[in-house]
Parts: structure tokens; sequence; C-alpha cells
């Protein structure tokens, strides 16, 4: 078991305990907090700009105050939705099934962190290293990154440092 071994299996761990313990609900209502506050704060940071900005100069400051001002208030709003949702979950008795599938969620979502590590670090000459040939899951992971490799623009994939991506 190289290094390499124990920082994936690390970071593997890691997101599973944690979405353990915000719950499968937690952990999609998270994701779709930042896509929610990032979307709106981009659609609407013109229009609030327009509003409540009038005077600032120059327009690209108000802006992007405003993007910042929507994105932290969307962010705010739909983490008091999460913990209300999550807080119904476990007074109906299924917050023990919330957690499992939690833990289940954020182990996917530390199997995929760690291959787009492995798809990024194939663009270097880490893959040569000793580290990573003697690494018992670096072969798992490479094959899993070259699922990636066709939806990669062509120059990109040209500069493909690992054997297996």
């Amino acid at each position: 078991m190289t290094l390499f071994d124990v920082l994936a299996l690390g970071l593997i761990l890691l997101t599973t305990l944690v979405a353990m313990m915000r719950g499968l609900v937690g952990e999609i209502a998270s994701l779709l907090c930042w896509v929610v506050a990032f979307v709106g704060a981009r659609l609407l940071a013109a229009p609030v700009a327009d509003m409540a900005f009038t005077t600032m100069q120059p327009r690209a400051l108000a802006v992007s105050l405003s993007f910042i001002v929507v994105f932290g208030v969307l962010w705010i709003i739909q983490r008091l939705m999460r913990t209300l949702i999550t807080s119904a979950l476990k007074s109906i008795g299924l917050g023990g099934v919330n957690r499992m599938l939690g833990a289940c969620f954020g182990a996917i979502k530390g199997i995929i962190i760690v291959t787009l590590v492995v798809l990024i670090c194939s663009f270097t000459d880490l893959p040569k290293s000793p580290v990573w040939r003697d690494s018992f899951s670096a072969g798992m992971f490479e094959r899993l990154a070259m699922v990636a490799v066709p939806y990669l623009p062509s120059f990109l994939a040209d500069k493909l440092n690992s054997p297996s991506v």
C-alpha cells in the first residue's frame, strides 16, 4: 500500500463520513444549494444592481456586489430549507435510512473526486513515479478516468502522460 492508496482511501472515507453525517437529503440539497445560488445570482445580479446600486460606479462593481449579495441570500435560504427537510425526516423516523444512503452517496462522490484527481495528474509525470506504479488502486482509478477521456477536447487528450489513461 503506497501513499497514493492511503490518500485515495482517506479521501473516500472522509467524503463517506461527512455525507453520512449530513444524510442523502443533506448532500443532494447541498449540491442543489450551490447550483441554484449560482444560477440565481447569475440571472438576478444585473436587475438587483439596477435597483439597489443605481449610483455605484463602475457598473461592473455594482453587478459584482449584487452577484455576491444574491448568491449569499439564496444560499442561506436553501441552507435553512435543507435543515427543515432533514429535521422532518428525523422526526418521521427516516434519519437512519437518510444517513446510510448519504454514506453511499459520499463514497461515490469520493470515488469520483479521486478519479478526477487521477485524470488531472495524468497530464503530469506523476503516473510514472514508483508511488503511483506500485499502488494497488491507481490502475482502477486510471480505468475509471478512461471513461472521461472521450469527452475531453482532442488537444487535452493528446497530452495525457499516463499509460492507462
